[in-house]
C-alpha cells in the first residue's frame, strides 16, 4: 500500500513540474514575444507527462474523482463564459475600456485566456475536492 501512495506522491510532483514548466515557458514566450520558447517547453511538458504516466502507473479513477472533475470542468466553464460575456458587455456599451487590439495583443490575450481556464478549473476541482 505504501509502495503504491509513494508512487502516486512521485507522479504527482512530475506532473506538477510539467505544468510549471509548460505554464512558464509559454509565459514567457508571450513576455518575450517568441514563439519558440513557448513551444519548447510545451514539449518538454508533454514529454514528461507521458514518461511519468509511463513508469508510474498508479492514477486510478473512482465515481467520486470523476464526479468531481466533471463538477469542476462544468463550473469552470460556466464562470469563464460568463466572465468574458460580462467584460464584453462592459466594454461595448457601459464604458469602452478595452479599445482596438493589434494582432500581437490578440495573440497574447489567446495565450492568457487557456492558463486563466486552467487555473479556474484547478481552483473548482480543490473547491470541490474539499467539499465532497
Amino acid at each position: 500500500m505504501s509502495d503504491n501512495r509513494n508512487k502516486k506522491r512521485i507522479y504527482t510532483i512530475w506532473r506538477v513540474t510539467a505544468y510549471v514548466i509548460a505554464v512558464g515557458s509559454v509565459t514567457a514566450g508571450v513576455l518575450t514575444s517568441n514563439a519558440i520558447i513557448g513551444a519548447i517547453g510545451v514539449g518538454i511538458g508533454i514529454v514528461i507527462l507521458i514518461s511519468a504516466r509511463q513508469r508510474y502507473r498508479v492514477v486510478t479513477h473512482d465515481e467520486r474523482t470523476i464526479e468531481i472533475s466533471r463538477r469542476a470542468a462544468s463550473a469552470a466553464f460556466s464562470v469563464f463564459v460568463i466572465g468574458l460575456l460580462a467584460l464584453y458587455m462592459l466594454n461595448r456599451f457601459v464604458h469602452p475600456v478595452i479599445g482596438a487590439m493589434s494582432a500581437e495583443a490578440a495573440g497574447d490575450w489567446l495565450g492568457i485566456l487557456p492558463i486563466l481556464m486552467l487555473y479556474c478549473h484547478l481552483g473548482f476541482y480543490a473547491y470541490y475536492r474539499w467539499r465532497m
